[in-house]
């Protein structure tokens, strides 16, 4: 009867075991993003990871799909794959239609793709990371970051939002959740902080020689006091010794 308990409970053991790391796995298993920097309207480096190809088949090609509230975006060369950029014309929103100078007309990154040089196995991962500023916003938004994932062998849309209070979808995109703007991240603030600091360095060498006087000419002081107690003690002795 022991015996039977302790199969029947290591494989019970081993079932949960199996449910919790097949459930690990599936969380573990999508194209997911870390960033830098969060805050609203920061400039961040957003790093994605492609963990597995398509149902066992190697990846040949990732494209990041920039949404349209991301307007420069810098993508870190990866050696193991070439890097193409796709791109559109932009016009700021703060130019007018009738006073639209060549300044203000451009281009907007679309999407960034890189193609493998050698196919991604199924069952290894790489990394790719892309440099851009997040875009104003308040704390709790959300800024997706769509992928679409190409393998030998089919491909997969990584494009599905999450839906706060609903599970997560089966092909999740990328996401940053925006934190409140820092006042630290304002380039406005840099003159002023760099001013202050100088002026602080500036007025260091000052402060710092009043304390080292005031010691010199208590030392001195001391020394003073010290010959004229020298001096009373040898005048008493030969008093006494005259006596």
């Amino acid at each position: 009867m022991q015996k039977r308990l302790a199969v029947g409970g290591a494989a019970t053991l081993g079932v949960v075991a199996a449910i919790v790391l097949g459930t690990a796995a599936s969380a573990s298993a999508h194209v997911e993003a870390t960033s830098t920097s969060t805050a609203a309207g920061s400039y961040t480096t957003a790093t994605f990871s492609v963990p597995h190809g398509c149902d066992g088949s190697p990846t040949t090609t990732l494209q990041f799909h920039v949404p349209s509230s991301v307007i420069e975006v810098t993508p870190t060369v990866n050696p193991n794959w070439d890097l193409t950029k796709t791109t559109e014309p932009y016009t700021s929103p703060s130019a007018s239609a009738d006073d639209e100078s060549t300044e203000d007309a451009g281009e907007r990154v679309t999407s960034v793709t890189y193609t493998a040089k050698t196919p991604l196995p199924a069952d290894e991962r790489d990394t790719f990371s892309l440099s851009f500023s997040l875009p104003d916003g308040k704390a709790g938004d959300v800024v997706a970051l769509p992928v679409t994932q190409t393998c030998e062998k089919g491909s997969t849309e990584w494009d599905q939002v999450q839906k706060a209070g609903q599970a997560e979808p089966e092909h999740p995109a990328p996401s940053i959740t925006l934190t409140a703007a820092s006042t630290a991240a304002d380039g406005d603030d840099e003159p002023a902080a760099a001013s202050d600091a100088a002026t602080t360095a500036a007025a260091a060498p000052s402060t710092g020689t009043q304390p080292d006087l005031v010691g010199r000419f208590l030392g001195l002081g001391g020394l003073v006091l010290g010959a004229a107690g020298l001096v009373v003690a040898v005048a008493a002795t030969r008093r006494r010794s005259t006596k």
